[in-house]
């Protein structure tokens, strides 16, 4: 055969298998590492596939080698032994994990060796003795406890969730030291989704296995903000065999993330229904009793080096109520003032109120409006923002229309009549039509329920 007609003939074979890999495969699998791959030469033995991107040769080889060279030796009637390599002639196209968090990306990628600092430090102030429990964390305390208690046989994997600066990290770094102090030969490895990302693409040009070894030889895996695996499929794909690893030889897995997993966009389904197999667990805002709390605890630590009074505590934890990391920040200001300004004197209200407008306005936040509302709302299902005071009345317009018409109604001071003009002129009946319909549907669907309280969250934070 010429070698026009051998290219020929390998072209047809790969494009004869690629439909069977199609077939063969899952949609978000195949369309992210086959459906760019191209047919670059060969012989009557042997293909050379070349993709677009840097990244797929490596990620095809370890994890998909044998289902391709099979469909290409039964598309081809023999066997044949396949190459990936990058396509020439090309601009670079890493995937979008290493563009985007690479810390810097040149013209041509270099991967280096794993980054040691992806394995995160665990802060040895955060202790469960540190940890202040009230009504909103007392039940995550008890299973986070459980599981330092009982590594792998109670709540694994065990999730964490909750909003910025709630306890989640604080949690995991006393599983984490509990299991250490008890158990000094355990492997206990702590990160966050983000490192293990970047380890991972650092890891690819010396080969897998290390990187490999680092989060699968262990006893106990914890991985913080998993949000940050949204988008990113091979990530998502190496953790789900890590994940099956650990798991399947009772190796205990935490996890933590800003909201319930479901509500993660762009997170594989398999990986979503492995995350619930264990315990789940939220993490509310403190109550008032709570802050107060945690505020003497720490102003107890510091013994007579500060004078902070408790009307400097209530402003404290009056104003600063969504996040527990900002409230200790403010109270931390209020240390630092008493600290290197006035040691001797308690610090007075007005004195600290003044010291925290800043922060207490930051925390208070702007009023939220309508065009905020319709723009979360459009961003929510997909929709651009016009679309809610227009006429179209498709299932998924209509339904976020009156979603965000409800919401307006709760969050703003708006009347019926001018909620109703911000929707394309609409008069007042429309809104309380609205109104209605949202709330009966959240009273019976959880889609719903979950849309307007993950709006909500939303347009408070």
């Amino acid at each position: 055969m010429t070698p026009l007609t051998i290219s020929s003939a390998l072209s047809q074979i790969w494009q004869k298998a690629k439909t069977e890999l199609e077939l063969a495969l899952p949609r978000e699998a195949y369309d992210e590492w086959f459906s760019n791959l191209e047919c670059s030469g060969g012989d009557e033995n042997k293909i050379v596939l070349a993709s677009p991107s840097a990244f797929a040769p490596y990620w095809i080889t370890d994890n998909y080698l044998d289902i391709l060279t099979q469909n290409l030796s039964m598309a081809a009637g023999r066997n044949m032994e396949v190459k990936i390599e990058v396509l020439e002639n090309k601009e670079d196209n890493v995937i979008n994990e290493c563009r985007e968090h690479s810390p810097a990306v040149s013209d041509r990628p270099r991967f280096g060796k794993p980054d040691p600092k992806a394995l995160l430090s665990i802060n040895p102030r955060n202790t469960f003795e540190s940890f202040v429990v009230g009504e909103s964390n007392k039940f995550a305390h008890a299973v986070a406890l459980a599981v330092a208690q009982n590594v792998g046989k109670a709540f694994n994997p065990l999730f964490l969730y909750g909003d910025t600066g709630l306890g989640k990290t604080h949690l995991m770094h006393a599983i984490a030291h509990f299991i250490i102090k008890n158990n000094p030969s355990a492997k206990v490895v702590y990160t966050s989704s983000e490192a293990f990302v970047n380890d991972y693409i650092n890891s690819l040009g010396n080969g897998i296995a290390a990187f490999r070894r680092r989060y699968r030889d262990v006893d106990v895996l914890l991985i913080d903000d998993i949000q940050f695996f949204a988008k990113k499929v091979s990530s998502q794909n190496e953790f789900f065999h890590t994940f099956n690893e650990l798991f399947n030889a009772n190796k205990q897995i935490v996890l933590s993330c800003d909201k319930p997993i479901n509500e993660v966009e762009d997170i594989e389904k398999r990986l979503v229904s492995r995350f619930a197999w264990g315990m789940s667990v939220d993490i509310k805002t403190p109550d008032y009793e709570t802050r107060m709390a945690i505020l003497r605890r720490k102003t107890a630590s510091l013994g007579d080096s500060v004078n902070i009074g408790d009307d400097v505590l209530d402003l404290i934890a009056c104003r600063f109520t969504k996040n527990v990391r900002r409230m200790e920040g403010a109270l931390n200001k209020i240390i630092g003032y008493c600290s290197l300004i006035d040691s001797d004197s308690p610090i007075s209200l007005e004195k600290a109120s003044y010291l925290l407008a800043d922060d207490m306005a930051q925390e208070d936040g702007a009023p939220v409006d309508i065009e905020q509302i319709q723009k979360k709302t459009a961003e929510h299902y997909r929709i651009d923002p016009s679309e809610l005071c227009g006429k179209r009345r498709t299932a998924t317009v209509a339904l976020a229309r009156q979603i965000a018409m409800y919401i307006s109604r709760k969050v703003t001071s708006h009347t019926l009549q001018e909620i109703g003009r911000k929707f394309g002129g609409r008069d007042h009946g429309t809104v309380i039509h609205a109104m209605h319909t949202v709330e009966n549907l959240i009273g019976h669907d959880d889609s719903v329920k979950r849309a307007v309280d993950i709006l909500m969250k939303s347009l408070s934070a």
